[in-house]
């Protein structure tokens, strides 16, 4: 079988200097992925900062906190799809070579090679793109409990996720939650998040002045990563011991 046509590329290890870049894409879509969940920011992506030895980027409703030393190695990908689309975007790999986080451009290809024009790169082999989760998702698995929840009460509640090397976070009121694609996914204009089926065993819940802080707990029995905070009415219809 005959390998598919790489379209990757190695940029220069500047995390500050390609980041600032990802504004002039436009529209973006800004993930930080740990373990089987995925949670991206959307929107134009600027006023990225060194900050007390971490990149920093503010938004009405997101932060997004780096690591740079975490960083080693930035690759450009601008691969057809099966749907004949060009989906082209920057990842920022770990030492691990999986991603920390990535930046996909949503305002075509044009927007995406005028943000990088100039910047010198190198090509790399084909990779083949992360296996979608076959294992099947419902209402009841235990990482939908307080998206359920949240999204019933229509209370603003903000959403984090935290890896070696990253932390994003969003806030605002969960309208849209969808089962599908064997995801626990939040689909809205300004955020996704994507939660692979049975990932998520419990929620250690913590309760002070009136608000509640969830954090998942794994299969595994270790600390997910992936935390929802905000009023305690926020999560009324979750049956957890209080």
């Amino acid at each position: 079988m005959t390998e598919p046509v790489s379209y990757r590329q190695s940029l220069p290890l500047e995390p500050l200097a390609i980041l600032s870049r990802a504004a002039a894409m436009g529209r973006t879509l800004v993930g930080v992925r740990w373990a089987g969940a995925l949670l991206e920011r959307i929107g134009v992506f600027d006023g990225i900062h060194a900050e007390g030895g971490q990149l920093v980027a503010h938004g009405p409703s997101h932060m997004t906190r780096l690591d740079p030393a975490a960083i080693v190695a930035i690759v450009a990908d601008r691969s057809e799809t099966p749907h004949d689309t060009v989906l082209a975007y920057v990842d920022f790999l770990g030492a691990d070579g999986h991603s920390i986080i990535k930046v996909t451009a949503m305002d075509g290809i044009e927007h995406f090679d005028a943000a990088l024009a100039g910047i010198p790169r190198s090509p790399l082999p084909y990779q083949s793109p992360i296996e979608r989760s076959s294992v099947p998702v419902d209402p009841s698995d235990p990482g939908a409990l307080p998206f359920k929840a949240a999204a019933a009460s229509g209370e603003t509640i903000t959403l984090s996720l935290t890896r070696p090397g990253a932390f994003q976070s969003w806030t605002g009121p969960i309208t849209r939650l969808h089962f599908g694609h064997n995801y626990i996914n939040i689909l809205q204009d300004m955020v996704h998040l994507h939660l692979r089926g049975q990932q998520i065993a419990s929620w250690q819940v913590e309760r002070s002045n009136g608000r509640a802080l969830w954090s998942s707990v794994g299969t595994d029995g270790a600390a997910f990563g992936l935390r929802i905070e905000g009023p305690e009415a926020a999560f009324a219809d979750a049956a957890v011991p209080a």
